[in-house]
């Protein structure tokens, strides 16, 4: 998926950097990567021969043992009388959230209140998608302000580093914007998690993810289970700059209390690690980047939000490839999708598909004593996999996957808030849903029901 920013002026300002970037938001590439792929058994010379996997687990579990990352738990009507209800949020960076604005996020206290409406939605979570992404031929930026016009640039200020040929820079620092460094602000990074730190929530930074070909685009190296040398380029350019970032993170930001640990940015399918033999690529890609975030501080975990498509292959063999990457890395927590945003037809009232990859999922995590938690998505697909038309979810549809979910986990966080952000203001471009009273009225619907 190539993607554009927009082109404007520093006059003007970021207000959303680019029309979508999310994989999770888009006819894009993370969706059509996978719609009609066919499995294939094996991998080329690079990555071995495939394996046979042992799917003979047991098929039941109740939930897992582990601890919930924080102290509030989600109950279930069966244990505690209590409905389930979202304790997390995902929060894209690119739509605002993450940049200045001259009428919005411009000043702490419009951060402030921008946590605060998920905290008083029952948040104690905040996951930022990413602080790092790669952009192509941002020319309107770079004449201004020097450097590249292409690389990975940050929500924060980033060091000047290469990391084979691709430089990375800050969105903000060089600027003048309203509430920049420069105007006696602060970076969106240091904003965001003051703003945790004011509304008692825990934050959790994003690392980096590309998703362009003119970079090491993350869905290329994924969009079969053929793992070739280019693939394995990819995904280790994505560790590489993943620990750099994390360095530098731990360093700006290792006395804000509201850091409690990062996400790795990348996400992983049924697809490209199912076959056995390339069961340690994964591992490796996790456990390299876990390292880096416990040799800075052991108390800060290190978590992931995988997906699956329930056509690509069974639960076992996800549940299989997870036991064997969760048992070879020190990954902390896997955040599972639920998919139902994306293929709302894979839960209803009266089918569920995705039950039997939350049971496997969450046996592997269990097994090797991870903390599991389910992302359960607030938005739902008028249009189809391959051309998606993406709308806040009905309060319905929440319900009965946070229902679903919640028999698995002692945890469940959403991606993302915006879909349900009640704040008229923000306008999210195309593909994604400018309705603001849909999303107003999602918002109010969820508080009802928490009530």
């Amino acid at each position: 998926m190539k993607k554009k920013l927009l082109t404007v002026t520093a006059s003007v300002l970021i207000a959303v950097l680019l029309t979508v970037s999310c994989s999770k938001n888009s006819g894009d590439e993370r969706d059509n990567l996978i719609s009609d792929t066919t499995v294939e058994n094996g991998s080329d010379s690079d990555s071995g021969t495939d394996g046979s996997i042992d799917t003979s687990q047991d098929t039941a579990v109740s939930g897992t043992e582990i601890d919930s990352f924080s102290d509030s738990e989600t109950g279930t009507e069966s244990d505690t009388g209590i409905p389930p209800f979202i304790t997390g949020f995902f929060v894209q960076p690119q739509l605002g959230y993450g940049v200045t604005d001259p009428s919005l996020f411009s000043s702490q206290a419009e951060y402030d209140a921008f946590v605060k409406t998920m905290s008083d939605a029952g948040a104690d979570t905040l996951i930022y998608q990413w602080t790092t992404h790669y952009w192509y031929n941002q020319t309107w930026f770079s004449d201004t302000y020097g450097g590249d016009a292409s690389g990975d640039f940050a929500f924060y200020n980033a060091d000047s580093n290469t990391i084979s040929g691709i430089s990375a820079r800050g969105w903000v620092t060089p600027t003048l914007w309203p509430g920049s460094p420069n105007d006696g602000g602060k970076e969106p990074v240091e904003y965001i998690l003051d703003a945790a730190e004011a509304n008692s929530i825990n934050i959790i930074l994003g690392l980096y993810l590309c998703e362009d070909s003119n970079g090491y685009n993350w869905w290329n190296a994924i969009s079969d289970n053929i793992i070739t040398k280019e693939d394995r380029d990819i995904i280790n350019y994505h560790v590489e700059r993943s620990i750099v970032i994390v360095n530098e993170l731990y360093s700006k930001y290792k006395q804000k209390t509201a850091l409690k640990g990062f996400y790795l940015s990348v996400e992983i399918a049924n697809i490209a690690f199912i076959p056995e033999a390339n069961w340690p690529i994964l591992a490796d890609l996790l456990d390299r980047v876990a390292d880096a975030v416990h040799q800075n501080d052991p108390a800060l975990t290190l978590s992931i939000s995988p997906f699956f498509n329930t056509k690509l292959s069974t639960s076992e063999e996800y549940g299989a490839m997870w036991n064997y990457a969760l048992a070879n890395s020190d990954l902390d927590i896997i955040i599972l999708q639920d998919g139902v945003g994306v293929e709302p037809e894979t839960l209803t009232e009266s089918e569920d598909k995705i039950s039997p990859f939350f049971i496997e999922v969450a046996k592997a995590a269990k097994n090797n004593k991870k903390q599991f938690w389910a992302n359960s998505e607030l938005f739902t697909n008028t249009g189809t996999r391959e051309n998606p038309a993406f709308e806040p979810a009905t309060i319905e549809k929440i319900e009965l996957q946070l229902k679903t979910e919640a028999q698995y986990t002692t945890k469940l966080v959403s991606f993302d808030f915006h879909y349900m952000d009640p704040n008229p203001n923000y306008n999210f471009n195309p593909p994604l849903t400018d309705d603001a009273a849909k999303r107003a009225a999602l918002y109010k619907s969820y508080s009802q029901y928490l009530k």
